[in-house]
């Protein structure tokens, strides 16, 4: 009799343990949500990677809400007037108060405010908004931990090896360029091909600052030169409503002229990798540390010569012997992964109160 109440106590009790066991695994599989927002960001920033690893690496489901009823607020660069409040706020400190912070983002009369998240995709600093996290292109010189360099051409690279869905391909900037890059490609050397093309440079540009317009000027005097983009054409309001794929139009040039709008370290945008995955020459204007995203030797920088040596490295281009130099460099030779991205992103979830990830 007491062998049979032992035995019966003993098998309720591996019961329990498996039942208990199966509830564990059940509630870490079940799909939590969370509550999201944006204000004055991108209109693809859903297809960013922080949300994209939210949902598809965590597996987190995103609700897409108003900022008065979010958990997590996404805060971008696109502020309506935003230059011109900035200055009225430094002439009259006061404007910068929690109180009208809150007010412009539309969440004053909440008692608990979401976790704020500044994601620049603009050459804006990781300051500019007072956030709880903050993702950049600058250079976390001072080790922010709670801010992240996320280089803008990183949100356009096909991550589906890494675990992540590609997006449409009428989203970011692959309705521009014509695709999301492949990161094999990226990793192996430029198609030799663009030797043999016609000895003709394009440009795509929505503004002809300086010193974009006087590059145009000294490339022209040496070869033809096609600009496309709303810098060029009127009729294009703005460069995601042109009727053509840069990739499509790239094919008939050898190089691209790729200058950036800025200089400023770290700000280095889609302009290069495009030039190169559309077999072209990349020749861009950037800061002197774009070797830390990019191989030096597959592009050439104009922020490397002086003015009196344009005309010499122009003629250059035009010989078969110095463009082979070119031939065997990958654009990037770096390890490519999405490893900080993920960690950053626990950070957030961490501060969201969700540790079972």
């Amino acid at each position: 009799m007491l062998n049979f109440i032992y035995e019966y106590f003993k098998k309720l009790n591996k019961f329990k343990i498996i039942i208990k066991t199966e509830t564990s695994k059940m509630y870490h599989k079940k799909m939590q949500s969370i509550k999201i927002s944006q204000i004055w960001s991108h209109q693809d920033c859903k297809y960013f990677l922080i949300p994209k690893i939210i949902e598809e690496i965590f597996k987190i489901k995103l609700i897409w809400t108003n900022p008065a009823n979010c958990d997590l607020l996404i805060v971008g660069t696109y502020r309506k007037f935003g230059k011109i409040k900035k200055k009225i706020n430094n002439k009259f400190p006061f404007l910068n108060s929690k109180f009208f912070e809150n007010y412009s983002r539309n969440i004053l009369f909440r008692k608990n405010k979401p976790i704020s998240v500044f994601y620049s995709r603009e050459n804006e600093r990781s300051d500019a908004e007072r956030c709880d996290f903050s993702v950049g292109t600058d250079f976390n010189y001072n080790n922010n931990l709670n801010y992240l360099r996320i280089p803008v051409w990183k949100d356009y690279c096909d991550w589906s090896s890494h675990g992540l869905t590609v997006p449409p391909v009428d989203r970011l900037n692959s309705r521009r360029f014509g695709k999301y890059y492949s990161l094999e490609k990226l990793k192996l050397p430029i198609n030799k091909n663009f030797i043999d093309k016609p000895k003709k440079i394009c440009a795509f540009f929505s503004h002809l600052n300086s010193p974009r317009n006087q590059f145009i000027k000294k490339i022209s005097s040496h070869f033809d030169i096609s600009g496309y983009g709303p810098a060029f054409n009127e009729n294009i309001i703005n460069h995601n409503s042109s009727d053509f794929l840069k990739i499509d139009k790239m094919k008939n040039y050898f190089s691209n002229f790729c200058a950036e709008n800025e200089l400023y370290p770290g700000w280095y945008t889609e302009k290069v990798p495009d030039a190169f995955l559309g077999e072209t020459l990349a020749i861009t204007w950037a800061d002197q540390r774009i070797e830390y995203d990019f191989n030096k030797n597959a592009f050439i920088n104009l922020n490397n010569y002086n003015i009196s040596d344009l005309d010499k490295l122009f003629m250059e281009l035009k010989s078969h012997e110095f463009l082979k130099k070119f031939i065997n460099e990958p654009l990037i030779v770096n390890k490519l992964d999405i490893d900080k991205e993920i960690e950053f992103t626990k950070k957030i979830l961490n501060k969201l109160n969700i540790t079972n990830i």
